[in-house]
């Protein structure tokens, strides 16, 4: 719907309105009409992650019960001090999920801090475990420890990986949905709903849009305008007001609606003027009694990227072996299906611009190389349609780029450290004119095996989408956004959409 067409559907505010947030809300939605998760759309989501929690603590208690004491030592199912011991774990393990924040609906269902949560908790319960065994000499298997600690993390982060796939699929169809009213001016206001409209996973429906109040207003005008939002949120049983930075909305404004907003069950959500920065980057710090954002430099230097090329290469030779068999068929097919070389090496832009050399499985017949201007051409809106029909891949080439055996190879490259598992894709060096100044910063990390954009459609997303993919990976990077990427890579492979 567009900005203007919200605007015209919704009811003027009656004038000298001093409705509070609730008043004639029934009357404008009844609660028939209305579904009853309304008031928190993620209060379903929260309670399906406590009872799918306690399940899994409670199973891997009892798996680590089992294989430390009972295979072993034969231990009576029913002795009371074992028992007592697996009930302590799994009482204080979700005793500390909730006080983490592990249920907190602001953070459910999207980004990696639900799961940062998960294993923080987890790691709380055993680092306190471990102090009070050291502290008091307890005679506590380490054994039963690490199972149910290993166990228990593991199912964690499967049900909770479940319950997101879930909330994906019901916010598709339109549930679960954050109703949203838009504050703000132009052009600021549309950008911001579109931005909110453009993803419906991330869990937010514009219900309506509120011009800003003028910039010289008065105490009684200010009223007036709250006033007015407040009734919107009334007559469209909103239960989040989005608020775009302007001058006009400044702190004042700003402080008197969420004065407003205190009552009824509404999140207040202002959008920073500072341009596309969040994630890690930024921690909220008080000056002067003044809440201001510190935005870091991208977390890819350090300790963190020690981290990250220590489990490339723990994690890329474990893919090396499991790749193998593939690479194997795949060189087998290229070798007796067309001439030449069964792989093929091309220069690509790799860290900070340096060039790397990639490993790939022939896919094009000899020569392709030498065609692809007159193939491909410059990146324009029409370029899918053209990798669609390239024929210079040959017929096998085709079945190795469905599946994506054409690019394990570069797990060598993981390996010998000029790529990582995770990244922007590597791009040629015939592509680097059409960078802008912005864009040769997703050179800052090394290039990936898998990265946003192949999760995100791969051939079939534009180039402009592709840059603005890659540059949000580097200014959001986290592990926990990694393993997502991997997550994500695996379904994508399955599924093949933009594979060509």
């Amino acid at each position: 719907m567009a900005l203007e067409d919200r605007q015209a559907d919704l009811p003027a505010a009656t004038e000298g309105s001093t409705t509070p947030a609730r008043i004639g809300w029934s009357e404008a939605h009844s609660h028939r009409d209305r579904p009853h998760l309304r008031r928190d759309p993620l209060r379903v989501y929260a309670t399906r992650a406590v009872i799918w929690d306690a399940l899994a603590i409670t199973l891997a208690g009892l798996t680590g019960f089992i294989l430390r004491w009972a295979i072993p030592f034969n231990v009576e199912i029913n002795d009371p001090t074992y028992i007592s011991l697996v009930f302590i774990v799994v009482i204080s393990w979700l005793s500390v999920l909730v006080l983490r924040g592990a249920y907190d609906t602001r953070m459910l269902g999207v980004g990696s801090e639900e799961f940062k949560r998960v294993v923080s908790a987890t790691a709380t319960v055993f680092g306190a475990v471990a102090i009070v065994v050291f502290v008091f000499k307890l005679d506590l298997s380490r054994g039963f420890v690490v199972i149910t600690f290993v166990v228990g993390l593991t199912l964690l982060l499967i049900v909770r990986w479940a319950l997101r796939g879930w909330l994906r699929h019901e916010r598709r169809y339109g549930h679960f949905l954050h109703r949203t009213i838009v504050v703000g001016a132009e052009p600021t206001k549309s950008e911001i709903v579109d931005m909110l409209d453009r993803d419906p996973v991330a869990g937010f429906t514009v219900v309506d849009v509120v011009d800003e109040p003028a910039a010289d207003v008065d105490d009684a005008g200010l009223d007036a305008w709250l006033d007015e939002v407040m009734t919107r949120i009334s007559l469209e049983d909103a239960d989040t007001v989005a608020v775009a930075s302007s001058p006009a909305l400044g702190q004042r404004v700003v402080q008197r609606l969420a004065w407003r907003l205190e009552g009824p069950r509404v999140d207040l959500l202002v959008a920073p003027a500072i341009g596309d920065v969040a994630g890690p980057r930024v921690t909220m710090r008080m000056a002067a009694d003044l809440p201001l954002l510190h935005l870091d430099e991208p977390h890819l230097t350090g300790p963190k990227r020690a981290i990250k090329r220590s489990l490339d290469i723990l994690f890329g030779a474990i893919l090396f072996v499991a790749f193998l068999p593939f690479m194997l068929v795949g060189g087998i097919g290229t070798k007796l299906t067309s001439r030449g070389p069964v792989l093929y090496t091309q220069e690509r832009v790799g860290r900070g611009g340096q060039l790397i050399r990639v490993l790939k499985l022939r896919t094009m017949r000899v020569g392709a190389d030498q065609e692809r201007e007159a193939v491909i051409g410059v990146p324009d809106g029409d370029i899918a349609a053209r990798y669609k029909a390239d024929p210079r891949i040959t017929g096998f080439g085709r079945f190795l780029r469905r599946w994506s055996i054409d690019e394990m190879p570069q797990i060598v490259n993981v390996i010998l450290g000029s790529m990582s598992l995770v990244g922007p894709r590597p791009v040629l060096v015939d592509e680097l004119p059409l960078f802008g100044d912005a864009d040769h910063r997703r050179h800052l990390t090394k290039p990936g095996l898998t990265g946003l954009w192949q999760v995100s459609g791969r051939k079939s997303v534009d180039w402009e989408e592709r840059m603005r993919l890659d540059l949000d990976y580097v200014e959001h990077w986290s592990p926990a956004l990694d393993l997502v990427i991997v997550a994500k890579t695996v379904k994508a492979v399955l599924v093949g959409d933009g594979a060509y």
